[in-house]
């Protein structure tokens, strides 16, 4: 009974991981752009890209649709959702009010080797500005951001923001292919970290919310424009 057991729970744990896997790889392939916005989501393609059955790609379709990454179009099946206004509004707000306040704890709380992980992040970025990899920039950007929370030493607050994290990963992807040259994201880091060295809480929040500004109006121009960003 014991080896009969066993065994149960063996498969049990094998489907868990197979759905955690397939999940995640439709996921990562949204937010990071493979999968571009309205492109339709075939189930027994991805079943059979993905070497497995229709049910695990089933149950990850439901549950993307639930996080809002996909939408159910109108004569059946589901697309990638595309990039609209009210959402970019919405998240970029929320980021703003959460990681300025991030900031201005991180200013008074900030130990001397997180400063230096700041200043080695910046020195990666500025050196790579001529010929980095896109991805490895947007890889940079969203550590110095983490860096950043962690220092704030509030877990609620670090929790809150990850929450975030996808939708900001998209529009890392989407600015700093489409529009928002990275000098100009270098540049807004140093002066955080300039302000964060003076003590200075209030001025790193305010340098904060105008990051998270530009970025959200860049964004928004090209939607009213029509021109919706590709990622």
């Amino acid at each position: 009974m014991k080896g009969k057991g066993s065994s149960d729970d063996r498969k049990r744990k094998k489907k868990m991981l197979l759905r955690e896997q397939v999940y995640a790889g439709i996921k990562n392939a949204i937010i990071s752009g493979e999968f571009e916005p309205g492109r339709r989501l075939i189930e027994e393609r991805l079943a059979e890209d993905m070497k497995t059955s229709r049910t695990p790609v089933r149950e990850a379709i439901q549950k993307l649709e639930k996080e809002g990454l996909i939408h159910r179009l109108p004569r059946g099946g589901f697309a990638v959702k595309g990039v609209s206004e009210e959402e970019v509004e919405e998240v970029f707000g929320l980021r703003a009010v959460l990681e300025g306040y991030a900031a201005y704890l991180a200013t008074a709380r900030i130990r001397e080797d997180e400063v230096k992980a700041l200043e080695e992040i910046i020195k990666m970025e500025e050196t790579g500005l001529d010929d980095m990899d896109v991805e490895e920039f947007i890889r940079l950007d969203g550590e110095f951001h983490d860096s950043l929370y962690k220092a704030a030493k509030n877990s609620r607050l670090y929790a809150l923001l990850n929450d975030l994290r996808d939708y900001m990963y998209r529009y890392r992807v989407i600015l700093l292919r489409y529009g928002r040259k990275a000098a100009l994201a270098v540049q807004d880091h140093k002066e955080m970290l300039a302000s964060i060295k003076a003590r200075n809480a209030r001025q790193v929040e305010k340098l904060v919310r105008k990051h998270m500004t530009r970025g959200k109006n860049l964004i928004k121009k090209k939607i009213r424009q029509g021109q919706e960003p590709r990622i």
